[in-house]
């Protein structure tokens, strides 16, 4: 590729002793015009060669050198090589060894992971001990530069994300346009494509919940934020522990609709549970641990009085409804 690191390299040290060709020249105005970032580079490799330079060598003028060696593209003068003196050829070592080391930090791109889960959970561990788990039909993109100790999370789907202990990287989630700041903690993020909702519940720590036009909101731990995309606004609730159940297989329900805990637990073991006799709106307490679903199931029913039954997949507790 015509801008690959070692040519850029090369264009910088020729141009800076004055050994670069036109068509050279050309090629690394048109890489200066890419971006800020690579004019910065070509700046700061100036100055790293001015400072090496002996004191009686005189200054290295950048906007002399650019109109030198214009008038010579415009001129089409015969470029003429000639060898170099040896306190260019040791400047040009020193050169070649900064700029290196100023691609490095500076331009270098960092690591970059990209996990699905598909019909599974799946759960991944970074090299700085992050660890993100997704739920089905989820996707993220990982970009990770451990030198900068930055890094960003392109989610699409559900996922728990648990910071590292030593939190040296400062993580950024994006979703659905939306942005989500770590400040050290464990918070999960639920933002399909053809969701209305980018829901963040925050379990340990703080996070701000943003987008590059909007402040956004900050949560803390047990808060949860609801951004609803289509009037663009932010709304702060209690969050609920059980989003990080599809991981732990645990649950906890006070006093909740046996409805709504049936469709939890069905969603997270993926079978279909079908509540008959109007026992939807039965209320219970109950907390399970890495249970299997028949387990569930059974203490379920003997709790509330339920008969349970199978179709096929389907399971179907039955019963009288609730006074």
């Amino acid at each position: 590729m015509k801008w690959e690191e070692e040519y850029i390299e090369d264009l910088i040290g020729k141009f800076i002793v004055g050994e670069a060709s036109e068509e050279e020249i050309r090629d690394l105005r048109q890489w200066c015009a890419l971006s800020p970032d690579n004019q910065k580079y070509l700046d700061d490799s100036l100055l790293i060669f001015e400072k090496a330079q002996l004191p009686d060598d005189r200054d290295f003028d950048t906007e002399a050198a650019w109109e030198k060696v214009k008038g010579q593209i415009t001129a089409k003068k015969t470029v003429h090589r000639k060898l170099m003196p040896l306190w260019k050829v040791a400047a040009a070592v020193l050169l070649v060894a900064a700029v290196s080391y100023v691609f490095y930090w500076n331009l270098a791109p960092g690591d970059e992971f990209v996990y699905l889960s598909e019909n599974k959970v799946v759960t991944q561990t970074l090299p700085d001990q992050t660890e993100i788990s997704l739920n089905k039909e989820s996707e993220v993109t990982v970009d990770y530069n451990p030198r900068k100790k930055t890094g960003t999370i392109q989610l699409k789907g559900e996922a728990t994300i648990s910071i590292g202990k030593e939190k040296e990287v400062q993580w950024t989630v994006e979703a659905e346009n939306m942005l989500i700041r770590d400040i050290g903690t464990v918070f999960h993020v639920k933002a399909y494509p053809d969701g209305q909702l980018v829901e963040v519940s925050v379990l340990e720590g703080a996070v701000q919940f943003y987008s590059a036009t909007q402040e956004g909101i900050m949560l803390q731990a047990g808060e949860k934020g609801i951004y609803d995309k289509a009037s663009g606004t932010y709304n702060k609730t209690v969050a609920d522990t059980n989003v990080v159940a599809f991981k732990t297989r645990s649950f906890q329900f006070t006093e909740e609709n046996l409805q709504s805990v049936v469709d939890r637990i069905s969603e997270v073991y993926d079978r279909k549970i079908t509540l008959q006799g109007g026992i939807g709106t039965c209320k219970i307490t109950v907390e399970f641990h890495e249970e299997e679903l028949d387990t569930i199931i059974g203490i379920l029913s003997e709790t509330m009085g339920l008969k349970v039954s199978e179709d096929g997949d389907e399971i179907i507790l039955s019963g009288e409804g609730c006074s």
